[in-house]
C-alpha cells in the first residue's frame, strides 16, 4: 500500500514538473519561463494571506461606511470604490509571475 501511495506521489510530482516546464511559443527567454515557474508558487503563497488580510480589513470598514451618516455621497462611494479596487488588486489576477 505504501509503495503505491509513493507510485502515486511520485506520478504526481513528475506531472507537474512536467506541465510547469512548458513553454508556450511566444516565450522570449528561458529564463523567464523559469522565473514564472520557479516564482508562482511563492506568489500564491504570499498572495493568500494578504488576500484574507484585505478582507478582514474591508468588510468592517464597508459595513461601517454603511452604517455611518455621511456628508456626501462621494466619499461613502468613494471609500467603497477604493476597498473594492483594493480588493481585486489583492485578491484578483494574476495568479502567476508572468515576465
Amino acid at each position: 500500500m505504501e509503495r503505491l501511495m509513493r507510485s502515486k506521489v511520485a506520478a504526481a510530482l513528475l506531472a507537474s514538473a512536467l506541465v510547469g516546464c512548458a513553454a508556450s511559443p511566444e516565450a522570449p527567454r528561458q529564463q523567464a519561463s523559469f522565473i514564472s515557474v520557479v516564482g508562482t508558487p511563492f506568489l500564491m503563497a504570499l498572495k493568500i494571506p494578504a488576500c484574507v488580510g484585505s478582507i478582514a480589513i474591508a468588510a468592517p470598514l464597508a459595513g461601517a461606511s454603511q452604517l455611518a451618516e455621511s456628508t456626501s455621497v462621494i466619499d461613502e462611494y468613494g471609500l467603497r470604490r477604493d476597498l473594492d479596487e483594493g480588493l481585486v488588486h489583492n485578491c484578483g489576477p494574476p495568479y502567476a509571475v508572468t515576465p
